[in-house]
């Protein structure tokens, strides 16, 4: 948790998983975040992409799984810039694509993200 900076929407976002993910609330869990996701706070919209992915909460969607996501890495998200790695290389709501997929690993073991850097030793992709 050291890696989000202390702020209003990273209290609200902790807030909401202690009061509704928690209590499997999901519905409740998604609206919270995506109010914080459409201002472009990058770990709601992360979030936001796994909501979609797993249909928590609302309808399973692998496109807007993907856009949230993509949305989340292009803002520094470092585990929104691993799924989408994850996204790439599996062709989850987009073009299978390998050579994607190692640019976003990398992106996010270069912010000390674990599963990244295993997946950038896999494919020995330098950090």
């Amino acid at each position: 948790m050291a890696y989000y900076k202390p702020c209003p929407e990273f209290d609200r976002c902790n807030e909401l998983i202690r009061k509704y993910w928690e209590s499997r609330q999901y519905d409740m869990c998604f609206s919270g975040h995506m109010e914080l996701a459409e201002k472009g706070y990058p770990l709601a919209e992360c979030q936001i992409g796994y909501f979609y992915l797993e249909g928590f909460g609302v309808q399973k969607d692998l496109e807007k799984a993907f856009y949230w996501t993509e949305r989340a890495a292009n803002h520094g998200d470092r585990d929104g810039q691993y799924n989408l790695g994850l996204f790439y290389e599996d062709g989850i709501g987009v073009e299978r694509d390998l050579k994607k997929a190692k640019i976003w690993y990398k992106a996010a073991a270069q912010q000390g993200q674990d599963l990244a850097i295993n997946k950038c030793r896999d494919y020995q992709v330098q950090i």
